[in-house]
C-alpha cells in the first residue's frame, strides 16, 4: 500500500494578515516546511532545518499549541484547518512557508475542501516555481506574489520566473499582486526592472511596496523620503502601486 499523502510543517494558527491588500483579515496560517531561497531578511528560519514535529493551535487565536510529528498526513492536515475555521470567521486560508508550492500536491487536493468550509485560498510565494504552480493553480483563489529583489534578498533575480508566473496567475483569471521588499540599498534600476515585468506583462496588477522590517539585525528599511521617492518612481511609470509595511509585526502578531 503506498503512503499516504503528506506535507512537512511549521505550524497552523489564526493571526491577522499583516501583509499586502487583505491586510487586516483574519486568517489561518499553514506554514509548509522547506524553501528553495535564503532571502538575508527571513523571519522563518525554520524553514530551512528539518523540523521533527509541529504545533498545532488548539483553538483559534487562543496561542495554545499541540505538538505532532512531521510528516502530516494530508487528511490530519484539513482537519486541523478545519477545526479552526469552525470556531470564527476566517477571510481564508493562507498556505505560506517556507515556500509552500514545494507542497504544491497538498494545495491542489486541499483547496476544495478549504472553500467548502466558508475561506478562500491564499498563497504565499516567491513567484518563480511555474510548473508546481501549475498543479495548485485551480485550488487557489488569490495569490501574493514575491518578487525578490537582489539588493534586498542577497541572491540573483529570477525576474523572467516572475514573468512567465504572473503571465500564468492573470492567464487563470486569478486575484493576483506582486510584492516587492526593498531596503535602503535598494537601486532606482532595479526597481525600474521589476516595474518593467509587472508591467509589461499585466499591468492592472497590484504593485505592493514593502520596506524590509529588520531581522535579528539584518535588514535597513529606506528612510522615509527615500520610500516616498520610490513610491513616485512607480507611480510615474503608471504602476498601480501601494505602500505597505508589516503591520502585524507592529501589533506584535506573529
Amino acid at each position: 500500500m503506498s503512503p499516504s499523502p503528506s506535507s512537512e510543517l511549521i505550524e497552523i494558527f489564526s493571526a491577522i494578515q499583516g501583509e499586502g491588500p487583505i491586510v487586516g483579515r483574519r486568517q489561518i496560517f499553514v506554514r509548509f516546511g522547506r524553501c528553495d531561497v535564503v532571502c538575508r531578511y527571513c523571519d522563518t528560519p525554520l524553514c530551512h532545518v528539518e523540523l521533527p514535529e509541529c504545533r498545532i493551535e488548539a483553538r483559534a487565536g487562543g496561542r495554545r499549541f499541540e505538538r505532532h510529528p512531521n510528516p502530516v498526513e494530508d487528511e490530519l492536515l484539513l482537519g486541523w484547518i478545519a477545526r479552526l475555521a469552525g470556531d470564527l470567521p476566517h477571510h481564508s486560508v493562507s498556505f505560506t512557508g517556507g515556500e509552500p508550492l514545494l507542497h504544491a500536491a497538498t494545495i491542489a487536493r486541499l483547496g476544495p475542501a478549504i472553500r467548502e468550509l466558508g475561506p478562500a485560498v491564499y498563497l504565499e510565494t516567491s513567484g518563480h516555481l511555474t510548473d508546481a504552480l501549475e498543479i495548485a493553480l485551480p485550488a487557489v483563489d488569490i495569490v501574493g506574489m514575491d518578487v525578490k529583489l537582489p539588493s534586498a534578498t542577497g541572491f540573483a533575480e529570477r525576474f523572467a520566473d516572475n514573468r512567465r508566473f504572473l503571465a500564468r496567475c492573470v492567464e487563470a483569471g486569478k486575484d493576483v499582486f506582486c510584492k516587492l521588499v526593498v531596503d535602503a540599498a535598494t537601486p532606482d534600476e532595479e526597481i525600474d526592472r521589476a516595474l518593467d515585468l509587472v508591467l509589461e506583462t499585466a499591468p492592472e496588477t497590484l504593485v505592493v511596496l514593502q520596506p524590509v522590517t529588520p531581522f535579528r539585525g539584518v535588514g535597513a528599511p529606506p528612510p522615509p523620503d527615500r520610500m516616498l521617492d520610490l513610491d513616485e518612481r512607480a507611480l510615474r511609470r503608471g504602476a498601480n502601486v501601494v505602500v505597505i509595511p508589516q503591520t502585524h509585526k507592529m501589533i506584535d502578531q506573529r
